[in-house]
């Protein structure tokens, strides 16, 4: 009977310590380029900070050029996420929805995605290969009954559980989906 006792005072201990606090998120690390080009703005003397200013610009336009460094604002990078929505990547700082305050946003920033079904190739049994107007291929992984899917309607995609995806095409029901390409 001791025994249990003790069992009940080591499984309670972690909840009378209180609230656990996470820990601050770091940043992302930046590009030297760009922390290069802010550390200008501490120079006091005009003429060098426009020297420094200029140097650093010129760096960044080289590597702009090379394809080294790429700067996207929020738009093109919410379209980035959309184009990249279905595939599987490493959790990536620029890829993130942002601010973790926000807890409903999805690791990738995009919870579903809505398109117009550019073509479709049928693989049997029910099956179907979708190509979207932005180019994605998906294939269904169950078959769709009734209705077949036709070209120009309306698909929905979303985020389902373990990694899954779900599509509802027009007027149809919901079915399971995986990104192809």
């Amino acid at each position: 009977m001791k025994c249990g006792y003790r069992w009940l005072w080591i499984t309670a201990l972690p909840l009378l310590a209180g609230p656990v606090q996470a820990a601050p998120k770091a940043k992302p690390p930046q590009a030297e380029l760009f922390t290069n080009l802010l550390q200008c703005r501490s120079i006091t003397a005009d003429a060098d900070r426009l020297a420094c200013f200029d140097r650093q610009v010129g760096a960044m336009e080289a590597a702009s050029q090379r394809d080294e460094v790429v700067v996207l604002d929020k738009g093109e990078l919410n379209k980035t996420r959309k184009t990249l929505f279905g595939f599987s990547f490493p959790k990536l700082p620029f890829l993130a929805g942002g601010d973790d305050a926000d807890e409903t946003r999805e690791v990738e920033g995009v919870s579903h995605i809505q398109a117009k079904i550019a073509s479709l190739r049928s693989l049997g049994y029910g099956k179907w290969q979708i190509e979207l107007e932005d180019g994605a291929q998906w294939m269904t992984t169950e078959a769709v009954t009734g209705r077949s899917p036709k070209v120009g309607q309306s698909i929905e995609i979303k985020r389902a559980a373990m990694g899954s995806f779900m599509g509802k095409i027009e007027g149809g029901r919901t079915i399971r989906m995986k990104r192809v390409s």
